[in-house]
C-alpha cells in the first residue's frame, strides 16, 4: 500500500519519536503523533489514518481503550502498546478487538510484522468492497 499513514498515540515523547523514526525508516508516513485519547479521536475522524498505534495508558480523560472505542466505527486497525500488566485493563482492551496488543518495550520485528499483516488485511477488505 503506497503512503500507508500511521497515527501514533503516545504521551511519552521519547517513545513517540522512537516509533516515528522506526516507522519512517520502514517507509510509512507518520501522521500525526498525538499524546491524549481525546486528540486521538479528533485526529482519527479528521485524518482517517490507515492504522493507529495506541498506548493504552495515555493521559487525558480518555485512555487508549476509551479512544479506541470511539474510533471503532471508522474500522481503522489499532495496535495497542502497553506497559500495563493489569488483567482487567488487558481484558477491556481486548473487548475493542485490536489488531494486536504488544508489551513495552516493543519488539520492532514483531511490530513490523503486525503492521504488514494489518496492511494486507486492509488491502483485501478494500478489494472485497470494490467487487461488490
Amino acid at each position: 500500500m503506497v503512503n500507508f499513514k500511521i497515527m501514533v498515540v503516545e504521551d511519552e515523547g521519547v517513545i513517540a519519536l522512537g516509533l516515528q523514526r522506526k516507522l519512517e525508516e520502514w517507509g510509512y508516513t507518520v501522521e500525526p503523533i498525538v499524546s491524549s485519547g481525546e486528540k486521538a479521536v479528533r485526529e482519527s475522524f479528521r485524518i482517517r489514518p490507515d492504522l493507529i498505534i495506541m498506548d493504552i495508558g495515555v493521559k487525558g480523560k480518555l485512555n487508549g481503550i476509551g479512544a479506541a472505542r470511539r474510533i471503532r466505527s471508522l474500522r481503522i486497525p489499532v495496535i495497542y502498546i502497553t506497559g500495563q500488566d493489569d488483567e482487567h485493563i488487558l481484558r477491556e482492551a481486548a473487548k475493542t478487538v485490536p489488531y494486536a496488543l504488544l508489551k513495552k518495550p516493543v519488539d520492532h520485528a514483531v511490530l513490523k510484522q503486525k503492521i504488514r499483516s494489518a496492511m494486507e488485511d486492509q488491502e483485501l477488505k478494500a478489494k472485497k468492497v470494490g467487487r461488490n
